[in-house]
């Protein structure tokens, strides 16, 4: 059992009898009211993501998980197909349990593969991976004064992201795996 003063992001709790990851969380301390502990969660069987909002004094139950550093080989149509680093397993994994990590999966990355009582149950992207930009359709400008003018781009596997005027097809971008913004030209 830990505290909400225990609380960071990637702990794995038991939130009414199911696993979930800590996405987010901070103390919310208002007038009058008890202080509050608000988090956002990601249900590591389903990937559904919720919110919650909970005392702060509230003692939580940490679920074991374990974690294996994976690299991704290629998609068979079927199943991604990633190796252990260390021992060169294999592990066949159905894109339901890969949910939108799916579309930041790029050949050679590295991530970690979650695992719920010797099950692998989830993965857990880097913070931001580099993808080529296939195509981009800027918007026409008007006001040379504007600083900054964005517009979609199409990378190699489909994703489309807004990005700088800069930017190139056939450059590569850093995009971060929480919310899917550009970050940088790499």
């Amino acid at each position: 059992m830990i505290s909400s003063n225990e609380m960071r992001k990637g702990l794995t709790l038991d939130i009414e009898g199911e696993p979930y990851i800590v996405l987010d969380w901070q103390h919310v301390g208002e007038a009058r009211e008890s202080a509050k502990i608000r988090m956002k969660l990601r249900h590591l069987r389903t990937g559904a993501i919720i919110e919650r909002a909970l005392d702060s004094g509230h003692k939580f139950r940490l679920v074991p998980i374990n974690r294996l550093q994976v690299t991704f080989m290629y998609w068979d149509g079927e199943f991604y197909h990633f190796i252990d680093t260390d021992t060169e397993g294999e592990f066949a994994i159905l894109p339901e349990m890969l949910g939108e990590a799916r579309k930041y999966i790029v050949d050679h990355l590295q991530l970690d593969l979650l695992f719920l009582n010797g099950e692998p149950v989830a993965i857990e992207l880097p913070e931001s991976v580099v993808m080529r930009v296939k195509e981009i359709e800027l918007p026409e400008v008007g006001d040379s004064r504007r600083v900054t003018v964005e517009g979609p781009a199409r990378i190699d596997i489909g994703l489309i992201v807004r990005v700088p005027r800069f930017i190139s097809p056939g450059d590569w971008i850093r995009i971060n795996t929480a919310n899917g913004e550009y970050i940088e030209r790499v």
